[in-house]
């Protein structure tokens, strides 16, 4: 489904193929993708290649800071796509009021003429990853494996709690109650922690090279 935006506006909600679903804290809604691209072409094209994947999503696409800042708070999404030049706002920013006010949510960039130097920058700047426009295979993975990674984080500060009070329990002497608690929540524990460590990528590789398309 093809929704072309309204002038100079934004944000412009487009739903997902009917395999795709609606927001990533639920099985039948999947991911909420904020997109943050002045290109309706590109913005398309990244859904469709997510779609293509069989990754469930719904998209807010956006085009303005204040757009942006407003779904934020509004679209509550779970990563972030965003190209690099906008006009009158740029990735970057977006990337610094990410980290200010939600720096949880995978932030990853989306662009035609991001090169080498900048790209490194905004990786140790806390960007997940980046993809280039002209390059676009990766963009499924990038976006799985950083919705994967914000999941295994949740659960493993769940474990960590849910040991903490197992361990309290047992402090207070509650030993048939803890005992138990306490054994289960670190075998759980030390897998979380295992699946997280086996996520964590690699740097971002930098592949050097003529941009055949310029879009952002």
């Amino acid at each position: 489904m093809t929704v072309e935006p309204e002038a100079a506006a934004g944000p412009w909600p487009l739903d997902a193929m009917p395999e795709a679903g609606v927001g990533t804290d639920s099985a039948e809604q999947g991911a909420r993708i904020l997109i943050l691209e002045d290109e309706p072409w590109d913005a398309e094209h990244a859904q469709r290649l997510l779609t293509d994947s069989g990754l469930a999503f719904t998209a807010v696409v956006v085009d303005t800071r204040a757009s942006f800042v407003e779904q934020l708070t509004a679209f509550r999404p779970a990563i972030i796509l965003s190209d690099f030049h906008l006009p009158g706002f740029s990735g970057e920013a977006a990337l610094k009021i990410v980290q200010e006010r939600c720096p949880e949510i995978p932030f990853v960039f989306w662009s035609g003429v991001l090169g080498d130097e900048a790209a490194v920058e905004l990786i140790k700047q806390g960007a997940a990853d980046y993809v280039l426009k002209d390059r676009p295979a990766r963009l499924p993975s990038v976006i799985r494996r950083a919705l994967a990674e914000v999941e295994q984080r949740e659960q493993l500060a769940e474990l960590e709690s849910r040991l903490a009070e197992a361990q309290r329990l047992a402090s207070l002497g509650q030993l048939a109650a803890a005992e138990q608690a306490v054994s289960l929540t670190r075998q759980l524990l030390a897998t979380a922690r295992q699946e997280v460590a086996a996520a964590d990528p690699p740097p971002a590789e930098i592949i050097p090279g003529p941009r055949t398309r310029d879009h952002g």
